[in-house]
């Protein structure tokens, strides 16, 4: 690179902040000796970038003049958020999704946001047993209003998947089929029992993890403990398996 005195930097694009701002948020200032192209311009892009404001981030040498150089920066401002619709739930659950995905008028919209409050929701059903759950996000921009978008939340929940083995491993005291008796809120597809549904639910499958060490433990047994669990989507049979062990 060449080195040169910082004369101008005119910022250009879709913003809505005020260029000096911007420029000092980039770390330049006029007068400085700078080189081109060269670490400062890097570092200059980098601290624009950990902003998470903007989507494009582009230095131009627009013109020189000896060895005075005026720059051109032209970026792109990530669009705010204005309104979201949530589909696939009911209406009372609404609210209360946006709140815990904190998609608040004015948010900045980038691709971790998105991503975020997909893996998010899908997460949030596969732990009530909606192991099918499929989240679409998508934003459109809003004709009245510049730089600014609505975003539409399509949560498909699909049936609870239901429970067709529980296994356990380390179990020398008790018989399987005693432990997984233990267990009330979570029960393994049985054609004989028709009162209580196999469905997979964690937080009740989290209070059975305690009964099963409360089980060894009424027998005398003080250091029980369960070392792991899993629970997998047995794809052929679209049923789900979990595996218990315990120590």
């Amino acid at each position: 690179g060449k080195k040169y005195i910082l004369g101008n930097v005119n910022v250009t694009g879709k913003i809505s902040y005020n260029e000096l701002t911007v420029v000092t948020f980039a770390g330049l200032e006029k007068g400085q000796e700078i080189t081109v192209p060269g670490e400062q311009i890097s570092n200059a892009i980098k601290k624009l970038g950990k902003l998470g404001l903007f989507s494009d981030i582009d230095f131009y040498a627009s013109e020189i003049r000896g060895d005075t150089i005026d720059l051109e920066l032209n970026i792109t401002e990530l669009p705010k958020l204005n309104d979201v619709r949530i589909n696939g739930v009911k209406k009372s659950k609404i609210e209360d999704l946006i709140k815990e995905n904190s998609l608040t008028k004015g948010k900045i919209v980038n691709e971790n946001l998105i991503t975020t409050t997909r893996n998010y929701l899908e997460n949030k059903y596969k732990k009530e047993g909606y192991f099918n759950t499929k989240v679409t996000v998508k934003t459109s921009p809003v004709d009245s209003v510049a730089n600014q978008v609505n975003m539409t939340v399509s949560i498909d929940k699909g049936d609870k998947i239901k429970i067709n083995r529980i296994t356990f491993e380390g179990n020398e005291k008790f018989s399987d089929k005693k432990l997984r008796k233990a267990m009330k809120g979570t029960k393994q597809q049985n054609p004989i029992r028709i009162f209580k549904a196999s469905k997979f639910i964690r937080s009740k499958f989290n209070e059975d993890l305690v009964s099963i060490v409360d089980k060894y433990k009424e027998k005398g047994f003080r250091d029980a403990r369960v070392v792991s669990d899993s629970v997998w989507l047995d794809t052929k049979k679209q049923k789900l398996a979990l595996k218990i062990r315990v120590e």
